[in-house]
Formats: C-alpha cells, structure tokens, sequence
C-alpha cells in the first residue's frame, strides 16, 4: 500500500494502458459499425458521415465509463 498522499504510479500505469487499448477497441468497432450500418442501408454519403460520428462518440462514451470504473478498482493515492 502507499503512504497517505502519494501516487501508486503502478496503478496509474495500468489504468491508462488499459484505457487506451479498450478506448482504442471500442473507438474504432463504434466508427465502423455506424460505417457498415448506413452504408448497408445506402443512407448517402452524410448519413455515413454522421453514423460513423455518431459511433465514434458512443466509443468515447464508453471509453470514458471505462477508466472511471478502472480508477475506481485501482485508485491512484
């Protein structure tokens, strides 16, 4: 355990390595499910925009709720 006030950088370490792996993961399979969906469709060329952007943002979202719950497992103090 560390000492009241300081950092555990081991915590801090793992938690932004896992953060960007999953962020990464879920970024792009939200960017290319938006992609293949409005595409499937035949949307046009702007719904395939806004739907890939659209799944980006839901990959960022969860991506955010990720390292939130890691920081909770693994506090950095």
């Amino acid at each position: 355990m560390a000492a009241a006030g300081t950092t555990n950088w081991t915590n801090v370490v793992n938690v932004l390595g896992a953060t960007a792996i999953v962020g990464s993961e879920a970024v792009g399979a939200g960017g290319a499910t938006g992609w293949a969906l409005a595409s499937l469709m035949k949307l046009g060329d702007q719904a395939v925009l806004v739907a890939t952007l659209v799944g980006v943002a839901i990959g960022l979202v969860a991506t955010v709720a990720f390292l939130r719950s890691a920081y909770r497992a693994e506090p950095f103090s």
